[in-house]
């Protein structure tokens, strides 16, 4: 189907959806969340800065999600049909600039950040590191598997540890450890995730050559390893519970989400079907972005008391 053959709803419509903006926000959302845990109680917050993290952490993530979308093109065909790219709704030259503007972007809202805070570039270092990998993972380690499942989970892991740093030059004091132990929680967790994600993918991932964990043992192990390292998403979740000192509406929530991420990690043992293995990577991205947005409203209640 051409371009031509598309109506300008759907073709706008696929600009927002190769975004994967849920993703973004998440990602922006962690490193706010090691910078508010990492910040001084009485400490004035800054909200204009922290949007701008958000925005360019989101647009970091964004860019890599439209070069997945190059990269995964043809394995597509067969997995997601549906894509912007697959579909023709957007053709391959025209993602490329558009990627390409979006992670200029994010670069400048990263200048911005730095030089509105006068950061030694922190944020530009970040951005670069965690947009080149991200798309190293797209067009190169991918195919390497669970090794390529281990480089998102260290990508995360380095937003969490951008936001201890931004607080260390900021505030001028020590580096935070809690938002860098929580990143490898949420690390695990989303190793998991991908590992799961490659459940729906194993007839495409194998013609296109992907080394995943599905494709390697076979849904019935792919779904025990996934559950493994979301127990340990669970397990983090259980100890910033203990060190945060939450407020009982906050514990009672992070409680919940806990118990729901156990209880996914036992439905995904059980059962490897591809659309509730694809459910589960949903669910869990929910997931990941409530725990933060939970965590930050109780910190900022927090440092407004004082």
């Amino acid at each position: 189907m051409s371009l031509a053959k598309h109506s300008k709803k759907d073709i706008f419509l696929s600009y927002i959806t190769i975004l994967r903006l849920v993703n973004g926000i998440v990602a922006g959302t962690a490193a706010i969340f090691a910078i508010i845990l990492s910040t001084p109680v009485g400490t004035k917050i800054d909200y204009i800065t922290l949007l701008l993290v958000l925005l360019s952490g989101m647009l970091v993530s964004s860019q890599a999600m439209i070069f997945n979308d190059i990269a995964d093109r043809e394995e597509d065909l067969v997995n997601a049909p549906h894509r912007p790219i697959p579909s023709k709704k957007i053709s391959v030259k025209t993602a490329i600039i558009y990627g390409i503007i979006v992670a200029l972007i994010a670069l400048i809202l990263a200048l911005l950040i730095d030089v509105r805070e006068g950061l030694p570039g922190i944020s530009v270092i970040t951005a670069l590191i965690f947009g080149s990998s991200l798309n190293l993972y797209n067009f190169k380690v991918k195919q390497m598997g669970f090794f390529g499942n281990v480089l998102i989970g260290l990508n995360v892991v380095a937003l969490f540890v951008y936001g201890s740093l931004f607080s260390y030059f900021v505030y001028q004091q020590g580096f935070t450890w809690v938002p860098t132990i929580v990143g490898l929680a949420a690390a695990s967790g989303n190793v998991g995730r991908e590992v799961i994600k490659g459940l729906p993918d194993i007839e495409g991932d194998k013609k296109a050559g992907n080394k995943t964990i599905a494709v390697l043992f076979g849904p019935r192990v792919a779904g025990i390893i996934g559950a493994f390292f979301l127990l340990g998403l669970a397990g983090g979740a259980i100890g910033a519970m203990i060190i945060a000192d939450l407020y009982l509406p906050s514990l009672i929530i992070a409680i919940t989400l806990a118990v729901l991420v156990l209880g996914l990690a036992i439905a995904i043992i059980i059962t490897q079907n591809p659309k509730w293995a694809y459910t589960t990577k949903e669910i869990l991205l929910i997931v990941f972005l409530v725990f933060l947005l939970d965590f930050i409203i109780d910190a900022i209640i927090k440092l407004v008391k004082g």
